[in-house]
């Protein structure tokens, strides 16, 4: 199922499918630019390594599970990470995982560079309901 949230220039899908991590490729452009998936300590890395292993150029960065890790010294080394990875304008952050994922992984995006591309991948119920619109 796919959603259209139909904002004019600021639209966006939201894909609802069993499934969706494994075919992430089919659904976004991950073979052309550098991909930044960010995940916690509570997701399995086999979620992450599912997304990387679509992508052309991936990195995963893995932070402590918990609202502790929405602090700027956890930001602070997520970007720091990103410009050590060499991420430009075209490129992409992945959150795969919940809420605090989430919350700083879209965080970093927004503010790097004046803003790149962000895909949220909740991966419980609960962090679908908490990243609901």
């Amino acid at each position: 199922m796919k959603l259209t949230m139909r904002l004019g220039a600021d639209s966006y899908d939201i894909v609802i499918k069993r499934g969706a991590l494994g075919n992430l490729g089919q659904l976004t452009d991950l073979a052309n630019r550098k991909v930044f998936i960010v995940t916690d300590t509570g997701v399995p890395i086999q979620y992450a390594e599912t997304v990387k292993a679509q992508c052309a150029d991936g990195s995963i960065f893995v932070v402590p599970q918990g609202e502790a890790s929405k602090s700027f010294k956890i930001l602070e080394t997520v970007l720091r990470q990103m410009l050590e990875f060499n991420m430009g304008r075209g490129d992409l952050v992945i959150a795969v995982g919940g809420g605090v994922v989430g919350d700083l992984a879209g965080f970093a995006a927004s503010i790097y560079m004046r803003g790149i591309d962000f895909i949220n991948c909740p991966t419980t119920t609960l962090s679908m309901i908490d990243s609901s619109i």
